[in-house]
């Protein structure tokens, strides 16, 4: 167990759109973790790496909504 506490942002294609998307948004790769759901990744980010309402989706990877 890591001890941070982290938000759901979104579900992408894979973990490279994921990690894309975090890169775009200035977001730290230290500060994300994914996780396999079969039909894609969930992407989370470490609750202080970034304020959510900046985070910019430039539509490349999306699979949904926010979550």
């Amino acid at each position: 167990m890591s001890g941070w506490d982290f938000d759901e942002v979104g579900k992408f294609g894979s973990t490279k759109a994921a990690e894309d998307f975090a890169k775009r948004n200035n977001v730290d790769v230290r500060d994300i973790r994914t996780r396999d759901t079969g039909d894609g990744v969930e992407l989370e980010i470490r609750r202080g790496g970034q304020d959510r309402r900046e985070l910019r989706d430039g539509g490349e990877g999306r699979r949904d909504g926010w979550s």
